[in-house]
């Protein structure tokens, strides 16, 4: 866990106290983060499920025509995504009302029914189960940022918050390779089992399991228990979590800030009800400039295409001329393996030495650049028309570049919008604000993922420059509209979005007194210069006793 936070990486750890890197903070970051398992094992098994024989024979593909199939396969992969779009604005009523721990320990329990009744052979059911898990993974993707950001020391809380999209990422990839692994399995029609595709849907009850089981033990977020008037407990946990003693400089440092914005924002406004935490977001120029940073982050996010790629990458490796089931699904397999070792080095390297911003342009030009050369090949050399047993030269380029998205997208959009949105909001509307962004992410996965088979059928080419088109657009209004937050602590965003967005690359990088509140830092420099002035006054005294 700690090299997983790069510890190492960030000259900010150097000057923390070593205290706080310690195992209750590494078993509530692990615990939470397990959720990504959801979200990536419900995502990377279902495209290779679909291709599985014993699959299609169990649910009757054999019998409709190649619109309903693309129809069926759609509604199959989507519904998912339709639950993780409800799932997402039930996380946030909860989570203020009942507490984040609260909130994740009920959806860890919900994807388990869900994931128990997609092991079932009947249609209805299968899907109620994919909706109800995607109720658990909508809404665990908007708890989970938020309750590891809120508990991540400032040093490295973009590596600790970013470990849930490295679980994505890891599921993801053993998806896929137990879609190969079950894809050799001997399969004869005549004597049909459901073995298969069971086993490889089923193996997504472990984690969820191990999660629901640590989470109970977890603690409840300080920011959470301190923002609903009940700080004494919330210093209790942080002390706790922190093993450090309330008095301890760090400590009194973080939970003063913690305390200042809360004051602040109780000072201007009263209340938690959801028509003012309305009012707070879209009056206030400051919150509404944070929301539509973070939802425009996110639309851009699935206008990558990703979601084309891991609900269908077999398919999309067959259309640029990879040939049959097992081949397409190997090939699929070292593609996740392609991303979960850059998420690995981003997560363990990157996001706290180098930071949000460039990272995330250069891997979103990667992917556009991808998506182009992939369209611009299946319109102008056509491999479906190609013969022979192999992979055309063009075709094996294609699998490069397909490989290059995986690395542009696990340096940039697979974990960027999740950080950004965790960390730029105040405690008061954090859960609302990142229950709409991840609304809009699975309203928008569901309308992609629903579209992408008749895509690929009908448009073809035209698919792949869609979204390179959209991610090259997303670049620019990136480089213009997103700081980097890299060092600042969470309480601190309040200063920095007093500015206009559009004006937020004049100002992307924080000068050393910018990554602390203001208020709090001028109380703080207030302190240092008392202190020195008590000592000078003591040295003063000494000298004079002394000289008599």
């Amino acid at each position: 866990m700690g090299g997983a936070a790069s510890p190492w990486a960030t000259p900010d750890y150097k000057s923390d106290p070593r205290e706080i890197f310690n195992k209750r903070l590494y078993f509530v970051v692990g615990g939470a983060m397990l959720a990504g398992c959801f979200y990536g094992f419900d995502t990377g098994n279902i495209g290779g499920v679909l291709t599985l024989p014993s699959f299609k024979q169990a649910f009757g593909f054999s019998k409709l025509t190649t619109d309903q199939v693309d129809a069926r396969k759609g509604n199959i992969a989507a519904m998912l995504a339709a639950g993780g779009s409800l799932g997402a604005l039930l996380a946030a009523p909860v989570a203020d009302f009942f507490g984040r721990k609260a909130a994740l320990l009920t959806y860890g329990i919900v994807f388990l029914a869900g994931a128990v009744m997609q092991e079932f052979p009947n249609l209805p059911l299968f899907m109620a189960g994919r909706f109800i898990a995607g109720l658990a993974v909508g809404a665990t993707s908007t708890l989970t940022p938020t309750f590891l950001s809120e508990w991540s020391p400032r040093s490295i809380r973009g590596s600790c918050t970013a470990l849930y999209n490295t679980a994505i990422i890891t599921c993801l990839a053993l998806a896929f390779w137990i879609n190969y692994g079950v894809s050799r399995w001997h399969y004869n029609k005549a004597n049909h089992s459901n073995k298969q595709w069971q086993f490889s849907l089923g193996v997504q009850l472990i984690p969820g399991a191990i999660f629901v089981t640590m989470i109970a033990f977890a603690p409840e977020s300080s920011r959470y228990l301190i923002s609903h008037n009940k700080r004494e407990q919330g210093l209790k946990n942080l002390c706790k979590v922190r093993k450090l003693d309330p008095e301890h400089p760090y400590l009194a440092t973080e939970y003063r800030e913690i305390c200042a914005q809360v004051d602040a924002e109780q000072e201007i406004k009263a209340g938690h009800s959801f028509l003012q935490i309305l009012k707070d977001i879209f009056l206030d120029a400051s919150n509404r400039r944070r929301f539509t940073l973070a939802v425009l982050l996110f639309l851009f996010h699935k206008l990558t295409g990703t979601d084309s790629i891991n609900y269908f990458a077999p398919e999309i490796f067959q259309m640029i001329g990879v040939k049959g089931t097992s081949t397409s699904l190997l090939t699929t397999g070292v593609y996740g393996i392609v991303k979960l070792a850059a998420t690995l080095i981003y997560v363990g390297v990157i996001i706290d030495r180098v930071g949000r911003r460039v990272p995330l342009m250069i891997g979103a030009t990667l992917q556009a650049t991808a998506m182009m050369y992939l369209g611009l090949y299946v319109r102008f050399d056509n491999p479906a028309n190609h013969t022979g047993s192999g992979v055309a030269a063009g075709g094996i380029v294609g699998i490069v570049w397909v490989y290059i998205y995986a690395v542009g997208w696990s340096i940039g959009h697979s974990v960027a919008p999740y950080v950004v949105a965790a960390e730029i909001f105040p405690s008061r509307i954090r859960s609302t604000c990142i229950g709409f962004c991840l609304f809009v992410n699975w309203i928008v996965d569901y309308g992609i993922t629903k579209a992408t088979p008749s895509m690929m059928t009908h448009m073809g080419y035209g698919t792949f420059i869609f979204f390179g088109v959209c991610t090259y657009v997303g670049v620019v209004w990136i480089f213009f509209c997103l700081p980097e937050l890299k060092g600042r602590s969470i309480e601190s965003m309040d200063d920095l979005f007093s500015r206009s967005l559009w004006t937020m690359w004049k100002h992307a990088y924080p000068a050393e007194e910018d990554k602390i509140r203001h208020d709090v830092a001028q109380t703080l420099k207030l302190g240092d210069i008392e202190a020195r002035e008590q000592g000078d006054a003591k040295y003063g005294d000494t000298v004079h006793i002394e000289s008599r």
